[in-house]
């Protein structure tokens, strides 16, 4: 199926109904091709403010269930040379026609790269505002970006969701710094994933690979320079929010990651070169048991950052994670960093 979209380049799922997409089905969220590159600045070619009309955005009201299998996935994707919008959930008024779930599915080609706008238009290629639980299992999302946080999917709100048995590759941040103004810091984050204000999360036996943070350019501009990681509290009384090359967690409440590789993942300039976690004060707890981290990159603090942690037992770390290879700044890297209190099984 090939998805235009209205007028607006926006497709609606209304309250009420339920969109059901079959095994094998291919969704092409094509577009408008030809307003796309009328957007195109010819001086600038490359330059993230341009590109923005002429992609189609999903808004879910009602529910989506995506159920393809194993030897026929769905396929979400564009033939459009700049991308789709991704798909957005919007809350409560996205609640009443069944909980979401994605099933043998493919999700790529997203380009939220939109400059100064709203939080959906510039995070999360699947942003998933939502307070009930999200299923994703056996899927793959690949070469999706966004210009704040959550490069492939934020879980943002939900309750009990579950993500299993799914490899995020190559998805990126390339930040256009939104958040920031001269002389503060950058909130980007998430290179693949953000579990935001989330409780409950699974996210189990999934891959991440490859994926990056190009960001933390402290104004508005998409010229990068090293800066160090901020503590809080600080003088200036800023927030550094953000980091993670593969993940970042939010004030998470009661999250199991579990059985998980890192591979390869890479935020230059930033905190975390594998996970970030941030607000997690308080009896918000994380427990990381069984995953294997290899080959991840940051520029500061160490594999797994943690950020305004409180210093209390928040954080459980068992001794069956494995660290192989990672690097902060070329050296190698602290297995775990920052004010969580961490509790080792």
């Amino acid at each position: 199926y090939r998805v235009v979209g209205d007028a607006n380049g926006v497709v609606t799922i209304p309250q009420g109904q339920v969109l059901t997409v079959g095994p094998g089905v291919i969704l092409d969220f094509r577009g408008q091709p030809e307003v796309t590159e009328r957007d195109v600045d010819s001086d600038a070619p490359d330059n993230v403010m341009n590109h923005q009309a002429g992609r189609v955005e999903v808004r879910v009201y009602g529910a989506i269930q995506v159920q393809g299998t194993a030897e026929a996935p769905v396929l979400l994707t564009s033939t459009n040379p700049h991308g789709w919008w991704g798909m957005n959930f919007y809350g409560a008024s996205s609640v009443g026609s069944g909980d979401p779930v994605f099933e043998h599915m493919i999700f790529e080609k997203v380009r939220k790269n939109q400059y100064n706008s709203d939080r959906d238009w510039t995070r999360g290629a699947l942003w998933v505002y939502y307070p009930g639980p999200v299923t994703i299992t056996d899927s793959v999302f690949r070469d999706n970006e966004s210009s704040a946080n959550c490069g492939a999917l934020d879980l943002m709100f939900t309750d009990g969701s579950r993500v299993e048995n799914t490899v995020f590759e190559n998805n990126r941040i390339r930040e256009i710094d939104r958040f920031a103004q001269p002389g503060t810091s950058s909130m980007a984050g998430g290179g693949a994933v953000c579990i935001t204000h989330g409780r409950n999360t699974v996210l189990r036996g999934n891959t991440f690979r490859g994926n990056f943070v190009e960001a933390f350019g402290g104004s508005l501009t998409s010229d990068l320079w090293d800066r160090p990681i901020l503590t809080w509290p600080n003088p200036g009384g800023i927030f550094d929010l953000g980091g993670g090359a593969a993940i970042h967690y939010f004030q998470p409440d009661n999250d199991l990651l579990e059985g998980n590789v890192f591979e390869s993942n890479f935020i230059p300039l930033g905190p975390g070169a594998a996970v970030q976690l941030e607000d997690m004060g308080g009896s918000r707890t994380v427990i990381m048991r069984g995953n294997r981290f290899v080959n991840n990159r940051g520029g500061a603090g160490g594999v797994i950052t943690c950020n305004r942690g409180s210093n209390t037992g928040e954080l459980v770390i068992t001794r069956d994670n494995v660290f192989t290879g990672n690097t902060v700044n070329g050296q190698p890297a602290t297995n775990m960093t920052g004010d969580c209190g961490v509790v080792t099984q």
